[in-house]
């Protein structure tokens, strides 16, 4: 509308863009040189979408700004992997990145999934660069990724296959059975004041999936078991009925997946630490597993499977987990004992000495780790402090019962305990939490405690420096991924591999300033017209069809029209469409949109 506007080129762009991230690198580079702390990284593979070659890998740092103690993280690397995805070559990639942020002798853990060739690469990078501890703390397992294998070990029983995949079934019946059953259902959901959600599909690769396709079916259940029957005694043929007693089984079965699904979440953070909650979240886990086996029933099959996948992952548990659970004051050394102990007998190791190994190989790291420190740091403290535990009513939340038995277990200790002389000493025999109630638990400030400890603990407050930026997961470089393929859509996949890192990371540098990294989703839908559609339909501005339609549509002989061209989907899809643009097709997963 300005006519004296001067447009600017996109090469122009590009260029100004590219000094913006050069620029910021540089800084990041100079940060790292003048940090006095280690640097923890975590990192994942990502594949190019819409049929594009190549893959990235994306590189993220944490630490924790020794001055403020606030947890820092950046995207430092989103370079193209066009290379077989082997040991060797993710080891050579990885040492690139070192190399350019001079982190060769900075780095404490790299967190990474579980894939045998990201174990590789670590056992070369450990023999190469030597680091502390002979390496133990060195190569951290994606918590989230392992709690995702565990819930699907469960879902994977038959009796829970078969009622998933038939609730898949009716939602497919209602949703995509054709538009014109779509906006019949909107209809009745419209005229009966009820809420319409669009479908979370179940994907197996996709954290919570099938939680969160349960939760927004519970939601509707009334009209989506309604207008189901509506279908069924249609068209029998076509559709099959679901079977009542399964809403039943899926309220019981969503509280257990509720709280695999908050564990997510909770160790999916970005600006606190997650390592010193593993262990909490790993114990609510087998409460409810315990309880759930107690109560019996159907839905007890699925806790042998669960509980055979945890036990294989927390007999390899590395130690940054359980010594970064140690220095939050809330578990403490004895607090740690006490989780591990009832973790191992509610998982029901077949080893009985599994618990005294495990609690002997915790102390080991803590106080080695320790002593690696104090010898760099430390200095003779001769404080000595007294400390009385408290005790709590038990409860069945798990969250009450892990308290209470801290308590207990902490006033059992302190009963036996000589009178302590160093600072590890006083740190370990001391309840900085007495009187905390549960509730406060989960939201307790570990960073704002060592910060008011630096000049009581100078050494294990600079052990919490390096050890809590440790991350639980590797989600860092998962939302990135979701970032990724916004940028690189079906209309920029010309874009090189230079472009999209500098537009990766230079987006992740500006959102630090404004320290508003976490509010990209773990996995937000890319559907736009999904969202737009949604919207709508909670606002009651769906187009919706007549009443004369809908008398048509009832005196037909049930069978019902495929959706219009202007919104066409493949009968096959099972996975989440994406759209991008005004015009065209493309497709994601088995689905393909065709609109105009």
């Amino acid at each position: 509308m300005q006519p004296r506007y001067t447009h600017v080129s996109r090469s122009t762009l590009k260029r100004d863009a590219m000094k913006l991230w050069v620029a910021a690198k540089q800084a990041t580079i100079d940060g790292f040189a003048n940090l006095n702390t280690m640097v923890n990284l975590t990192t994942d593979i990502w594949s190019a979408p819409h049929n594009l070659p190549g893959s990235y890998m994306c590189v993220t740092a944490h630490w924790i700004e020794p001055s403020s103690w606030q947890m820092m993280k950046r995207v430092i690397s989103f370079e193209e992997f066009s290379s077989e995805h082997t040991g060797k070559n993710l080891k050579y990639m990885l040492e690139k990145v070192f190399v350019v942020y001079g982190l060769k002798d900075k780095i404490l853990s790299i967190t990474l999934d579980n894939a045998s060739n990201n174990t590789s690469a670590m056992n070369k990078l450990r023999l190469k660069y030597n680091p502390p501890m002979g390496g133990r703390f060195y190569h951290s397992r994606c918590v989230a990724h392992i709690i995702n294998l565990v819930v699907q070990a469960g879902l994977k029983v038959p009796i829970v296959n078969q009622m998933k995949e038939a609730f898949k079934q009716m939602l497919k019946d209602v949703f995509k059975s054709g538009e014109k059953n779509r906006r019949r259902y909107i209809k009745i959901c419209h005229d009966a004041e009820k809420p319409c959600y669009s479908p979370n599909w179940d994907i197996e690769t996709r954290w919570n999936s099938t939680f969160e396709m349960f939760e927004s079916g519970l939601k509707q259940q009334i009209t989506l078991s309604h207008f189901h029957d509506i279908l069924v005694s249609k068209n029998g043929r076509r559709f099959k009925k679901f079977p009542d007693e399964y809403w039943g089984r899926i309220e019981m079965l969503n509280p257990l997946l509720a709280v695999f699904q908050n564990a997510t979440v909770v160790l999916s953070g970005v600006y606190y630490p997650t390592s010193p909650l593993v262990l909490q979240q790993i114990f609510f886990i087998s409460c409810k597993l315990s309880d759930l086996e107690l109560e019996g029933g159907v839905l007890s099959s699925m806790v042998k499977p669960i509980k055979r996948k945890l036990r294989k992952y927390f007999e390899n548990m590395p130690p940054i987990i359980t010594c970064a659970a140690a220095l939050n004051p809330c578990f403490n050394v004895s607090g740690v004992d006490y989780l591990i102990e009832n973790i191992s007998r509610d998982l029901e190791f077949a080893d009985d000495g599994f618990a005294t190994r495990s609690v002997d190989y915790f102390h080991e790291s803590f106080q080695g780790l320790y002593n690696m420190y104090y010898t760099k740091y430390g200095s003779h403290q001769t404080q000595s402090t007294t400390a009385e535990g408290s005790s709590s009513q038990k409860s069945r939340d798990p969250l009450s019962r892990m308290v209470h038995g801290l308590t207990q277990h902490k006033q059992k200790k302190a009963r036996g305990d000589p009178i302590m002389s160093s600072e590890y000493e006083q740190y370990i025999k001391t309840d900085f939490v007495r009187g905390l109630q549960p509730k406060d638990y989960e939201s307790y400030d570990v960073l704002g405690f060592w910060k008011t400890k630096e000049n009581q603990f100078p050494v294990l407050s600079r052990m919490a420096l390096d050890i809590l930026s440790v991350q639980a997961s590797s989600v860092a470089s998962e939302s990135a991924f979701s970032t990724s393929g916004r940028i690189l859509s079906i209309r920029r996949t010309r874009l090189t591999a230079e472009s999209l890192e500098m537009c990766m990371c230079l987006k992740d540098h500006l959102d630090a300033h404004e320290r508003r990294q976490h509010t990209t989703p773990l996995e937000l839908p890319l559907d736009v017209e999904e969202g737009v559609f949604n919207d709508e339909v909670q606002m009651n501005e769906a187009t919706q069809l007549t009443d004369q339609e809908i008398a048509l549509d009832a005196s037909s002989d049930g069978s019902f029209e495929e959706p219009p061209r202007d919104y066409m989907l493949s009968s096959g899809a099972e996975d989440d469409e994406t759209q991008d643009g005004a015009g065209g097709s493309m497709s994601h997963g088995h689905g393909q949109y065709t609109y105009y």
